[in-house]
């Protein structure tokens, strides 16, 4: 063995004393604590420090802790982890840092026993898990918030007509956001809300204070005044109505924080995506069911909801003839169209669809069946009020049509022929609009610019 080798072999350390020995393990266990926790402590049988590590505990001198009450640090008297009767680990909670902060600590503890078996105090590590807490909790609260509107929309995608689906997501917002009332609101062009659809409570005494809410047009927190906590989130496209979403909790509830705020947004964008799509359906049904130049109920939406009004009167009593049926043609129609164009044909039955509309009555069906021809149904008319509104409609016409096109050379008149619904209720839509028609044949023979009951058959 040469020199090099004497000088790499380790020099043994000099013997110690018991003291020294004592001293040495308490460093090591100290060193060990350090590397291993954030806290290192003991106590006392009162609860009191007897020992803390590493030489600063949440931002300020563990010398100054030593003696005090463990209980002093924690932010919330439960769980107190300094009470452990028996050995634990991962016991949480949260404790005061110098500044005022929160901060969670997870404790391993054993309890330190006399000779005789009683728990004379506690011994035990803490490490600071606030980041990974804190990243749990958001990780929960985003699962939640996941859930929540899964929820939500698998609801809404069951409906299949917008109203519904308004509907379903009003009623989930209780259980998503733990709300007692929810509702859609429409503002009028002064700025006051009115209520289209809600679910829950009634918001009427919330309504006062939404107008002022309303101003700024961004998402509103506000307490209603009784105080409630109230949500109210505008469309994001200042639209005329313009629509908001209303959500409130009761009285003493719990504001709505940012989970809660960012399921309301997604609940929001939801139900304006219904009412959009229940105006284009409202549009659609009434596109469906309406003549695009006079604005008149078409033909197949005349027959519908005259079917309707004839099934409704089955109920009523026997013998009784309730209603009647109008078919309305404009007298040289064709003639116009030929010596002036079809653009003072279009203008000609415009106006006759305004002049039959305003000579009708609320509960009256008026259609254009197509060309010049129109039909009317008098809701509960008998043969003599029938007689009167038909008579009417030609006076009307003789005086107001000739105005229209001046140069058309031809009067421009009504042939009117009236039915009556038979006794028997035996009618059908086709059957009133045939008996109808040939009484209007009847007074174009008879010469026009008149009406004529159909003929008994």
């Amino acid at each position: 063995m040469d020199a090099a080798d004497d000088i790499a072999r380790p020099v043994p350390p000099a013997p110690l004393g018991l003291r020294g020995a004592l001293l040495e393990s308490r460093q090591r266990w100290r060193d060990f604590a350090g590397l291993a926790a954030d806290l290192a402590f003991e106590t006392d049988a009162r609860g009191c420090f007897t020992f803390l590590a590493p030489e600063q505990v949440l931002g300020q001198p563990a010398a100054a802790l030593l003696g005090e009450p463990a209980r002093e640090l924690l932010l919330h008297p439960e769980p107190n982890p300094f009470l452990a009767q028996a050995p634990a680990r991962d016991l949480r909670a949260w404790l005061r840092q110098a500044d005022g902060e929160p901060a969670c600590f997870s404790f391993a503890v054993v309890p330190l026993a006399d000779a005789m078996g009683r728990i004379v105090g506690l011994r035990g590590t803490g490490r600071d898990v606030t980041a990974e807490t804190r990243e749990a909790e958001a990780q929960a609260a985003a699962l939640r918030r996941a859930r929540a509107l899964e929820t939500l929309v698998r609801r809404v995608r069951r409906q299949v007509l917008a109203p519904r689906m308004l509907a379903a997501t009003l009623e989930s917002l209780g259980p998503a956001v733990g709300c007692i009332g929810a509702a859609l609101l429409e503002f009028s062009p002064a700025g006051q809300p009115q209520v289209i659809q809600r679910h829950g409570e009634e918001p009427g005494p919330l309504l006062p204070l939404i107008a002022s809410l309303m101003t700024e047009g961004a998402p509103a927190y506000a307490e209603g005044p009784d105080g409630e906590r109230l949500a109210l989130l505008p469309h994001p496209q200042r639209l005329v109505p313009r629509h908001a979403l209303l959500a409130w909790r009761g009285a003493g509830g719990r504001p709505f924080d940012a989970d809660d705020r960012h399921l309301l947004g997604a609940a929001a964008d939801l139900v304006f995506v219904a009412l959009g799509n229940q105006v284009l359906q409202r549009e659609l049904e009434l596109q469906a069911r309406t003549d695009p130049l006079t604005g008149l109920l078409n033909r197949r939406a005349f027959l519908e909801d005259l079917a309707r009004r004839l099934d409704r009167l089955q109920g009523t009593t026997p013998g009784k003839r309730v209603g009647a049926l109008l078919f309305v043609d404009l007298d040289n129609f064709k003639s116009l169209n030929d010596r002036m164009g079809h653009e003072a044909g279009d203008q000609a039955l415009v106006a006759v669809g305004r002049l039959l509309r305003d000579i009708v009555r609320p509960t009256d069906l008026v259609a254009r069946l197509g060309g010049d021809e129109f039909a009317i149904w008098l809701d509960g008319a008998d043969a003599d009020a029938a007689g009167m509104r038909a008579g009417a409609i030609c006076r009307t016409g003789v005086m107001l049509l000739p105005g229209l096109v001046p140069q058309c050379g031809l009067p421009l008149t009504f042939s009117i022929g009236a039915t009556m619904r038979r006794e028997d209720g035996s009618d059908t839509p086709d059957s009133l609009l045939a008996r109808a028609d040939a009484g209007m044949y009847a007074a174009k023979r008879a010469g026009r610019n008149g009406w004529r009951f159909a003929p008994e058959g």
